[in-house]
């Protein structure tokens, strides 16, 4: 007898999606996943906009991700009109990012996996059964808000970050409380990292991903200018477009991309799989499951976020303390002459590579905006994983399958918001 199974709206996750899957018989026949947040036209609204407007408008795409859109859309910005910015500058832009890497796992970890490892239903769940651990939690990513506050001005959508430079600096008594609040942190990411390398998935093992990350350059693990899959495959992010091809699935709201016409993975366990930089204590974190993660599927992501979560804070001291030593002047924006061009960037964000590519007219007018997100290139491979879970899981019930099925989803940590960008007419 034929039927389907439809899970709507994936819970735990950001944005709205659901999963269809239609059987014959016991034997799962099709799976179809789709994003049907509202499509959001941001793209199509940075058209006929100044260059200046432009990073304060696309930061909007997602409150959880606003800093790292605001941070690429600055250096797509900078490389159409030609503008260099200081060493404090980059700095910061780097610390920044690296709060928004620690508020984005701690919230995905703590809050939306970990119900999961406990078997309870949500964070009131958790609250009761492992109170001390969703504490770590919220106490790791209040650590990310902090640096989202004094470097960006505010907790979500910073206003400090600019084209060509700073806007209000940092003060030395602002650097000393980042300094003393991510000390006391860092043992708590590495409990963290202990924590979920004892829950390991279970099940037969899905396909290895074709990991895509950014190549990183300089002393940022998550800053660069071209994209990579390993195996020499290095290409400059201008010719991204190369790569990956985005395709308009049946249904939702979002494109999905085929990178070389196979789904890819993009996000923590790629970077790591990929060869990233990483600082002394992540590194000894890495080491201690290496086996866990590498050539491994999807489900290990959650622990590579772990060990990013040690990387993030443990670069962020070392950042700030460059810059207390440093004691840098405040620094005035040079004059920026626009004229016309194109800018295409790519930054690591938590979930992945994002891709931002902007031209602009001789007086600095948006005239064409590209924005590539982690989710959209994820999805092809999610949707390759919820098949093979699915034939894996052949004479399950429905409930053994929905709950597979999400805690599958969930791993990718996918943001549907800053997906969705697509409008059927």
């Amino acid at each position: 007898m034929n039927r389907v199974l439809e899970i709507r709206p994936l819970t735990r996750v950001e944005g709205h999606g659901r999963i269809e899957v239609r059987f014959a018989g016991t034997k799962a026949e099709m799976v179809s996943l789709s994003f049907f947040e509202a499509p959001r036209f941001f793209e199509a609204l940075l058209k006929g906009k100044s260059y200046e407007e432009v990073p304060e408008i696309i930061c909007r795409i997602c409150s959880l991700c606003s800093t790292v859109h605001r941070i690429c859309s600055l250096f797509a910005i900078e490389k159409a009109l030609d503008i260099r910015v200081s060493e404090q500058v980059g700095l910061y832009r780097e610390l920044i990012l690296h709060g928004g890497h620690i508020q984005s796992h701690a919230l995905h970890l703590f809050c939306l996996v970990l119900p999961d490892c406990f078997a309870v239903d949500g964070i009131s769940g958790l609250a009761d059964k492992a109170p001390q651990e969703l504490k770590r939690g919220l106490h790791i990513k209040a650590a990310g808000n902090l640096i989202q506050e004094i470097v960006g001005g505010r907790t979500i959508h910073p206003v400090t970050l600019v084209p060509g430079g700073m806007g209000k600096p940092v003060s030395r008594e602002g650097l000393l409380k980042l300094k003393e609040t991510l000390q006391g942190v860092l043992p708590e990411t590495r409990r963290a990292f202990e924590l979920f390398r004892s829950f390991l998935p279970n099940g037969e093992k899905l396909d290895t991903p074709r990991y895509l990350s950014v190549h990183p350059e300089g002393a940022s693990p998550f800053f660069g200018d071209s994209l990579t899959m390993g195996n020499a495959e290095t290409i400059p992010v201008e010719l991204y477009t190369n790569l990956l091809r985005e395709k308009m699935p049946e249904t939702g709201n979002a494109k999905a991309v085929l990178v070389n016409e196979e789904p890819a993975t993009v996000g923590a366990l790629a970077r790591l799989n990929l060869g990233m930089n990483l600082t002394p204590m992540a590194a000894a974190a890495f080491e201690e499951c290496r086996m866990l993660v590498t050539d491994a599927d999807i489900r290990a992501n959650n622990l590579a976020q772990a060990v990013e979560l040690i990387l993030a804070v443990e670069r962020s001291l070392e950042i700030v303390d460059i810059l207390i030593e440093a004691d840098f002047s405040r620094e005035e924006t040079t004059g920026i002459v626009p004229k016309k061009g194109q800018g295409i960037a790519a930054v690591e964000a938590p979930r992945g590579v994002l891709i931002h590519n902007y031209s602009f007219d001789d007086r600095g007018i948006c005239r064409g905006a590209d924005i590539v997100t982690p989710t959209v290139i994820n999805q092809a491979a999610m949707e390759r994983d919820l098949i093979a879970l699915a034939t894996h899981m052949e004479g399950a019930d429905d409930e053994e399958l929905t709950g597979a099925f999400e805690r599958l989803v969930r791993a990718y940590d996918p943001c549907i918001s800053c997906a969705v960008h697509l409008l059927r007419i």
